[in-house]
């Protein structure tokens, strides 16, 4: 029987599971966590109201590698949907213009010259956009995109937006009963031919064509999940070597995130007059982005600092980055530090590029890498194949959806190779 081994448990290893187990290929999964989901991380605490989620939380539009689950296991999903308000210089006002003062820079952003590439700060320097629209521009890049303005490539950007436009992503979906869910789903294949192994770190691959072997374990072919973060740190080990996996690895960015999600005894900002709230845009804090669990009601407020926020809160203490963050809320709704604090019942903290399992949170394509994705996914001699949301070229890296389309097409490809050497 055919065997493959997985490398990794996230949502484009279990994704390429299902779709072998299916076909009637045995498959091994190694995964390093003592949990399934990589970067998707439902939490579930007596505190809470609600499921939080400590990694990704929204659905971006209507993606059929989500929705056909969502849809097929009638999930309770809704829309983010609300007010959003904005806080500088500490003033607080209502900003509900926010995303449609972004869509006309996306707009943009497709049309722009993007040949030679070119980061997104200079191209916001060759527009007519008044200051404040490319500050505001700049700040949504960046925390959206987990990047740096002057980093990230205007050829990315315009794919990943048209790829967006493509599945309405520009509204944001939650699923209530929790993210993992998806994961339950793309994971309930047969046991007979799936064999999970958790708790267990691979720091090397052999290999040769049509034979890999990792921890012990031999499979005819292998499929490689791993987060970006953890391929450029060289934890693991191919022999022989693939340099030009490595370079093309390289060539991409990992993006930072830190989320800080706080749960208090009262929905309070409602009784200060802040109703209806789903985004808090904080300029200036070091917890920039906020949001609510809306469509939800729970007194949770959910923290964001993805980019330069994130990389200067990064390896701290969780006592520091709770402190930050209470100090950016209190800041952002015109509240005394200790006032607010005292309201918190429960606090968790994630900081991604502390994962030793992930080393950051998603990736992004700096200026001149556009084919580093297509590269860092080819085949190598039919034995070795390349998934997860960095591996994606299709403008969806960084999602979940994208993931999931990573493992899934290199399933094919793996039942491809098996087609044609019977045929």
């Amino acid at each position: 029987m055919q065997s493959v081994l997985i490398i990794g448990a996230g949502a484009a290893g279990l994704a390429a599971a299902g779709r072998l187990a299916h076909a009637g290929v045995r498959v091994t999964i190694l995964e390093a966590r003592e949990r399934l989901g990589g970067r998707i991380h439902t939490l579930r605490d007596a505190r809470l109201p609600v499921p939080v989620e400590l990694g990704a939380e929204f659905v971006h539009g209507e993606p059929d590698e989500i929705w056909s689950i969502i849809r097929a296991e009638n999930l309770l999903v809704g829309s983010l949907e609300g007010d959003n308000w904005c806080s500088e210089n500490r003033s607080l006002k209502k900003c509900n213009d926010f995303w449609s003062r972004w869509n006309e820079v996306a707009r943009q952003v497709k049309r722009g010259k993007t040949y030679p590439d070119r980061s997104f700060s200079e191209f916001l320097n060759t527009t007519r956009f008044d200051d404040e629209k490319k500050r505001s521009a700049t700040e949504f890049v960046e925390g959206f995109n987990a990047a740096r303005a002057d980093l990230i490539s205007m050829q990315h950007l315009a794919l990943a937006q048209e790829a967006s436009d493509r599945v309405s992503g520009g509204i944001p979906y939650r699923i209530f009963a929790g993210y993992d869910h998806i994961l339950r789903v793309l994971g309930r294949f047969d046991s007979g031919h799936v064999d999970v192994r958790l708790n267990t770190t691979v720091d090397e691959i052999e290999w040769r064509p049509g034979y890999v072997r990792a921890n012990g374990f031999e499979a005819d072919q292998a499929i490689i999940t791993l987060p970006l973060g953890v391929l450029q740190a060289g934890v693991l080990r191919f022999t022989p070597d693939l340099e030009d996996k490595r370079i093309a690895a390289q060539e991409i960015v990992m993006g930072h995130v830190v989320k800080a999600i706080l749960c208090f005894d009262s929905m309070f900002w409602e009784e200060r007059g802040i109703t209806d709230l789903s985004f808090l845009h904080a300029r200036g804090e070091k917890f920039p982005t906020w949001w609510t669990t809306r469509p939800i009601a729970a007194p949770i407020l959910v923290g964001w600092a993805g980019g330069l926020p994130a990389e200067a809160l990064s390896y701290r203490s969780e006592d520091a980055i709770r402190h930050a963050a209470i100090q950016s809320l209190a800041n952002a709704l015109k509240m005394n530090p200790s006032h607010l604090e005292a309201q918190v019942t429960a606090s968790f903290i994630y900081d991604w590029q502390a994962d030793p399992f992930s080393l950051g949170a998603y990736s992004y394509i700096p200026v001149g890498a556009i084919t580093a994705p297509i590269r860092l996914a080819e085949p190598v001699a039919d034995t070795l194949f390349f998934a997860g949301e960095a591996a994606n070229s299709d403008g969806a890296s960084g999602t979940v959806h994208g993931a999931i389309a990573t493992g899934y097409r290199a399933a094919e490809e793996i039942l491809t190779v098996a087609r044609r050497r019977v045929a």
